[in-house]
């Protein structure tokens, strides 16, 4: 059973973001802490920057960003749907899926035609501000590394190409080769690549630096000071939290190489969980129409007793007064035949309550009975005298 939809206005959604931090209240509202961040810019509601929290528990009081006003009344209401708990990202031993061993020999020459483009694509003199090779102008190649660790990539590359072939799953990359590299696996297109992590540090200023930044007022040092690790990363690009792992990193006891089988069973693992992920968004979906659908069939339920309700009291009213006016006409008509007054002023008063009479059946609701049940039963309708 899905859980409820939860509904709440921007204040409130507002005092509970700057009382209980994120990733505590998105799992109260059954999202993640990317998705509650998500409703809170769409209605606009700021939220604690970085140290809040911490500035809270040292006993200070920081100040709250003002919840700015809005014209749009569609923004006034908030419509959550909780989502189902994800399961915990499974063990790739548990999931059932035999792990291969693949091995990279050290001395593997490439053999593989897309290590071979990919190689031949790569600027060995080219280099971005983290010291990272750079591919030829509109070629986007699945490796981002330093010139010291690009033989040791392409290896890997060579050899996960080779794998993936063996395992029947067809590796796309055409000409003219502007699209990222993916496979196809279960029929879902993932892309994947290899990658140097690069250390990171305040970049100190050189007294030639400073110089220059004191004679050319407009030209600033750089901020940071980036360093090519040797390290490497291998993932399978894909932005969506999809609970199974994406990454794998050199580490002190294991290496990327090492990784290469459990990569491919991940593979598998991430196609399965994109297809149920593409799944619940379209039951979601799904769950949100028919909600929405069962609030404008209730509105419209109670607009239509509202409209009914005010009609029947309209028509009572006026039925009331009919009876009043008769009951007027009535006690004319006999003030007429008792008064002691001239003929002509019995005769006007006597005009005077054939008139009320008259009025009062015009009044009377129930002197066109199909009418009124016309009104009643077919709106819209507004009363016309």
């Amino acid at each position: 059973m899905h859980p409820p939809k939860i509904t709440l206005t921007r204040e409130q959604l507002y005092d509970k973001a700057w009382t209980t931090p994120i990733h505590k209240l998105s799992k109260e509202y059954g999202l993640s802490d990317v998705g509650l961040a998500k409703v809170c810019r769409r209605h606009l509601i700021p939220v604690p920057g970085r140290g809040y929290w911490a500035r809270l528990q040292a006993g200070q009081s920081p100040k709250r960003v003002p919840l700015p006003a809005t014209a749009d009344i569609r923004l006034s209401t908030i419509e959550i749907f909780p989502t189902e708990p994800r399961p915990p990202a499974p063990d790739l031993e548990a999931a059932g899926l035999p792990i291969p061993t693949i091995l990279v020999a050290e001395d593997r020459p490439l053999t593989y035609r897309f290590a071979l483009r990919i190689d031949k694509f790569i600027l060995r003199t080219q280099k971005d501000q983290r010291g990272l090779l750079l591919p030829r102008r509109g070629r986007i190649v699945p490796i981002r590394v330093s010139p010291d660790a690009l033989p040791r990539s392409l290896r890997i590359l060579d050899v996960l190409f080779e794998a993936l072939e063996q395992a029947n799953y067809t590796v796309k990359w055409s000409s003219p080769y502007d699209k990222p590299l993916s496979v196809s696996v279960l029929d879902e297109e993932l892309p994947f690549s290899i990658s140097e992590v690069v250390a990171c540090s305040e970049h100190k200023p050189t007294k030639e630096e400073i110089t220059r930044q004191k004679l050319e007022g407009w030209w600033t040092p750089p901020r940071w000071d980036y360093k090519p690790t040797g390290r490497l990363k291998l993932a399978i690009d894909c932005s969506d939290y999809l609970g199974v792992r994406r990454a794998w990193s050199d580490g002190k006891k294991r290496r990327v190489e090492d990784c290469l089988g459990p990569f491919m069973v991940s593979l598998v693992l991430v196609s399965k969980a994109l297809k149920r992920e593409r799944e619940e968004s379209v039951e979601r979906e799904r769950r949100q129409v028919e909600a929405r659908k069962r609030e404008a069939e209730e509105a419209a339920r109670k607009a239509e007793y509202k409209r009914k309700a005010e009609l029947v009291e309209k028509l009572a009213g006026s039925w009331s007064q009919s009876k009043l006016l008769k009951d007027f006409a009535r006690a004319l008509s006999a003030e007429a035949e008792q008064m002691a007054a001239p003929e002509e002023q019995k005769q006007d008063l006597r005009t005077l309550a054939d008139w009320t009479l008259r009025h009062a059946g015009f009044v009377d609701p129930l002197t066109n009975v199909a009418w009124v049940i016309r009104q009643f039963k077919n709106p819209p309708w507004q009363f016309h005298y």
